[in-house]
């Protein structure tokens, strides 16, 4: 198999001959940090984009969980928008920069691992995955699924942005130092799947570049339930 690959058959994740456990991903995020820095000197063009698609989906006084929040800064403008917010991330040291950089009254940080984190009974009006589900590895998908499901409520609006898979797949193959400690190619179908087995169905997918002609794509799903009643609504219903 090639040594690229981050998920083998034995469904642990490794970077060459390397397991990625948790405490790997923690310590090769900690060391991020100088990187992720850039963002706040100068505007990352991706999150323009991302934060247009935001200020469509965030309303004032809505309950917010942003997932893989990194320095926050998709946080801040979540709480700009007039929403309460907490960003969660597993660096501590990125949450420690996102509580000095991009506070807001109305945002709270979180440490901790989004495929297991734990909430108690609350619920979110709005989940956000910005650029975060790709360094998931595969095999734990189910459990983030399964902690969206259970956060979320019949009115609740998933919001994702993503590196388009062909994009990774090409990275992969021809400049993988490019890529992340994990960072999976995954599709179009693959993602419509799994939100689709948490019962959330997209109601609008943008393929869009900021640099190049194709590089990302946002998904923004609600609850079938919702996406069905609207139809009787509109429709009417036999």
């Amino acid at each position: 198999m090639d040594p690229s690959e981050s998920v083998r058959k034995d469904k642990k994740s490794y970077r060459g001959d390397i397991m990625v456990t948790t405490k790997v991903v923690r310590n090769y995020y900690n060391n991020f940090l100088e990187h992720l820095k850039h963002d706040h000197k100068k505007p990352n063009l991706r999150h323009i984009e991302i934060k247009k698609d935001l200020s469509g989906i965030i309303k004032k006084d809505m309950n917010v969980l942003d997932l893989g929040c990194g320095t926050g800064v998709t946080t801040r403008y979540i709480a700009e928008l007039g929403a309460k917010v907490i960003g969660v991330d597993l660096s501590p040291k990125l949450i420690e920069f996102a509580k000095a950089n991009s506070t807001h009254e109305n945002t709270d940080y979180w440490i901790g691992d989004i495929t297991k984190i734990n909430f108690g009974k609350k619920k979110f009006d709005a989940i956000c995955l910005c650029d975060i589900i790709e360094h998931i590895p595969r095999e734990k998908i189910p459990d983030l699924l399964k902690n969206i499901e259970k956060y979320s409520f019949i009115n609740t609006i998933i919001y994702l942005n993503i590196p388009d898979a062909r994009l990774q797949s090409w990275l992969r193959k021809n400049r993988p130092e490019k890529l992340q400690i994990i960072d999976e190619p995954y599709s179009v179908m693959e993602i419509l799947g799994w939100f689709g087995s948490i019962n959330f169905e997209a109601i609008k997918i943008k393929i869009y570049g900021v640099n190049l002609p194709l590089q990302y794509t946002s998904y923004i799903f609600v609850r079938k339930d919702v996406f069905f009643h609207s139809y009787n609504i509109h429709l009417g219903n036999k």
